[in-house]
């Protein structure tokens, strides 16, 4: 739906002011201010007896957020966490019909439901290892999203996943990615069902590609590994199931990838499952516009008479990157988690994990991984 802009021009002629003035009100109060930022400490164990501790900051993300008119948005946003400043989501939405959206900038094509839920509203503390391997991340791209009143789809054309300089040869990477879903319940449960797909035709100047993952903690080690191997092309394929009602959420989802290289033509794949109940009642509401359950707001919060939301988890997950000459390894994750919200965009997070992984040369290794994070969002 079109957005619903509070006008400055319309408030000044309320309170009588002029429309020169309004204008200049308005002018002043300039984009909104946006950020999120994350502390993480992790404790990793794994069976031959090596532990790591260590404390980082997840994620420092500012930026600004605003709307040129009733039907033009935009959103600029960096993350200041690492050595260097990363480009997150910058864009510009035109609303050209109630139901039709237009987006061009750098953000992430329209693949799994897992990776287009922020992460100061997923469930655990980091996206499964099956997601985090296979979504192509955030790229600049042109988009469209179409939604009506119970379902929804999304597609678009994406160039490179990171910036570099332009050659002027014919054969940068291309991608192309659509994503279809729907609530198939009335009322005020959720039953969301989805799918997704991509088609990556590769930089025919530099065609190699490397997969690898962590065990679902953004300070651990490297678990998994392909090495480099050559492809031309990939094509992913991906289905997603959810179910809210009340203090209950289900989601579950997998995919395959197959590439097309002159050597080897790998297919990879994985899948995810997880359940969480909020034991204070609070819903995850169901935002159809994304296709995404949303995020948590205590009923009580603390200092207002509550104690905010409190919401535990169970996860399972599966990430396999071996096929044929490809060994990249295979991996097999438990989580639960525990997550504490005092207020709205306030969390206190604890999140387990027993992470099983099979290398073809070392064997069977498990890790435990122990993260703790306190998160605030704006």
């Amino acid at each position: 739906m079109l957005r619903t802009i509070p006008s400055a021009l319309g408030t000044g002629l309320v309170l009588g002011l002029s429309p020169m003035a309004a204008a200049a009100a308005f002018a002043a109060e300039g984009p909104n201010l946006r950020g999120r930022l994350q502390f993480d400490a992790l404790i990793a164990n794994n069976d031959e007896g090596s532990t790591i501790t260590g404390g980082e900051v997840r994620r420092l993300y500012l930026g600004v957020k605003g709307d040129l008119s009733d039907e033009v948005a935009y959103v600029a946003e960096a993350d200041f966490s690492g050595p260097d400043v990363t480009l997150q989501d910058v864009t510009l939405a035109y609303q050209a019909t109630p139901s039709l959206e237009i987006v061009v900038g750098h953000f992430k094509p329209p693949v799994t439901n897992e990776d287009l839920t922020s992460d100061t509203q997923t469930l655990f503390l980091e996206r499964s290892a099956y997601v985090g391997a296979i979504a192509p991340g955030r790229r600049v791209g042109l988009a469209a999203n179409y939604v009506r009143e119970r379902w929804g789809v999304q597609g678009g054309v994406f160039g490179e996943a990171k910036d570099r300089d332009l050659d002027g040869d014919e054969g940068e990477t291309r991608l192309l990615a659509v994503r279809a879903y729907g609530d198939l319940l009335p009322g005020e449960a959720a039953m969301h069902m989805g799918a997704s797909a991509y088609a990556l035709e590769k930089d025919t100047q530099d065609p190699t590609v490397s997969l690898s993952q962590r065990p679902e903690s953004g300070r651990a080690p490297t678990a998994l590994g392909t090495g480099d191997f050559t492809a031309d092309a990939a094509r992913f394929v991906g289905v997603e199931m959810g179910y809210g009602q009340g203090p209950v959420t289900f989601q579950a989802e997998g995919g395959l990838i197959d590439y097309d290289g002159p050597a080897a033509s790998p297919r990879f794949g994985g899948w995810s499952g997880q359940v969480a109940w909020r034991w204070t009642g609070e819903a995850r509401p169901y935002d159809v516009a994304s296709g995404t359950f949303g995020r948590v707001r205590p009923d009580r919060p603390w200092g207002q008479g509550g104690f905010g939301a409190l919401e535990t988890g169970l996860r399972v997950s599966r990430l396999d990157l071996d096929d044929g000459s490809i060994t990249g390894g295979e991996m097999t994750t438990y989580g639960a988690v525990i997550n504490w919200l005092p207020v709205t965009r306030l969390r206190l997070s604890a999140n387990l994990i027993q992470a099983s992984i099979e290398d073809a040369e070392t064997g069977v290794t498990d890790e435990t991984l122990l993260t703790v994070r306190a998160a605030v969002d704006w």
